[in-house]
């Protein structure tokens, strides 16, 4: 896959990616990578096809063995419901 939204390591190369507020999801395109989070316990081996929603709030270290290319999708932006104008009185429409 070659396209602007997908990230490609190089064999051994590793990156960090930055905390944010809201969850992400990280979608490996194309090898194998290792992934980590700062203040957890567990590592994640992904392959090609394979995802995890990465945590809100936590840096995480993702490295190509021995080479990987990933999207990291964005949540959606939740929609802001219309507000309705104050309750007063209607006048009918004459036709």
């Amino acid at each position: 896959m070659n396209d602007r939204f997908t990230t490609r390591l190089h064999p051994g190369q590793a990156l960090t990616l930055g905390a944010t507020r809201a969850p992400r999801r990280l979608v490996v395109t194309g090898g194998r990578l290792w992934v980590t989070f700062t203040g957890g316990a567990d590592d994640h081996w992904l392959h090609a096809g394979e995802g995890l929603t990465l945590p809100g709030g936590a840096e995480t270290v993702v490295e190509a063995w021995p080479e990987a290319s990933f999207q990291l999708l964005q949540p959606a932006a939740q929609r802001r419901e219309p507000r309705c104008a104050p309750a007063g009185r209607l006048t009918p429409v004459s036709a």
